[in-house]
Parts: C-alpha cells; structure tokens; sequence
C-alpha cells in the first residue's frame, strides 16, 4: 500500500497544534501524513512487529479481533488515514469486534463511544511504554468503521472522519 491512497483531504491537523513529540517516535510526513511507529498495548508489548506484511515499506499495527465465533490477526496501516489492512480473518461491515493483544490477549481499555453508525466504541492504543493516556492512538471496534484519533500530549494531532 502507497502513502498516495491516504485521502489527505480526510486529515486535519489543529490551527497551532504542536509537532509530534521525540517521546511517541510518530513522524510527520509531508507536514500531514502522521505514521505511528510504535503502539503498545495495556501491559506494554509494541505491536509494531510485523516486518514481513509492510505498508509502503514500513510494518504495520497487529491485533487480535474476534467476533466470538471467528479469531485472528489483522494488521492495519501505520499510516493515519489509510484504511488497508492484512489478515486472514475478515467480518462483515459492521461487525462489532473485540480488539485485544495479539501477544497476551489483554482487551484495549475503552476510550468512549464512536460517532459511527455501527455504534462502535473507541479503544486506546498506548503511543509510549509508560502507556500514558496523554498519548495514544483510539480505534474504533466495528469492523468496516475508519474513524480513529492520534492524541500527543492531549494535543488532537489528527482525525480521520468518514464521509
């Protein structure tokens, strides 16, 4: 997958906001694309790992989704606004998921809800080891929903919103 299918137009980034911190490793491409470079889960195993399945030449974020009926691994773009994403496993659109670890199967804490029309809720993802909630990344938990959030030091560096 090429940075050229990240529909920049879909990104925003505040009016004055600060550049990522050195602490989080997220870069900045091109004064828009963020791409998280590390993530980690509740009990700190970085889920950044995959080095054989890239996107654009740079590994992408695994997790474990279930359905209750159906489990496995997804890899989804490091890439902020890229929707793309690798596995074996796939659910319909709209499928609520449970997103855990793919190391130690810890459930991600809950954010809140989503704005999306599944009904979904957004889990954190932690940008740093200390897993500081000043810095994470929120997914949302229904398959086929894009809407996620990166947060640098409570700073909104970036939102994708669905058309």
């Amino acid at each position: 997958m090429s940075k050229t299918s990240i529909k920049k137009e879909k990104l925003q980034r505040p009016f004055g906001a600060p550049h990522p911190s050195e602490k989080t490793r997220i870069k900045e491409l091109d004064d828009v694309v963020i791409q998280v470079t590390q993530v980690f889960c509740p009990n700190g195993h970085n889920l950044v790992r995959n080095r054989r399945q890239l996107f654009d030449g740079s590994p992408g974020i695994t997790l474990w989704v279930s359905d209750k009926e159906t489990s496995g691994t997804v890899i989804i773009s490091p890439y902020h606004g890229d929707a793309t994403r690798k596995g074996k496993v796939s659910f319909p659109k709209g499928t609520r998921v449970e997103v855990s670890c793919p190391v130690c199967k810890a459930q991600l804490p809950k954010l809140g809800p989503c704005t999306c029309e599944g009904g979904g809720d957004l889990f954190l993802l932690y940008l740093t080891p200390e897993l500081d909630d000043g810095r994470v990344v929120a997914l949302c938990n229904v398959w086929g929903c894009y809407r996620s959030k990166v947060f640098d030091q409570a700073q909104l560096l970036s939102a994708y919103i669905q058309e």
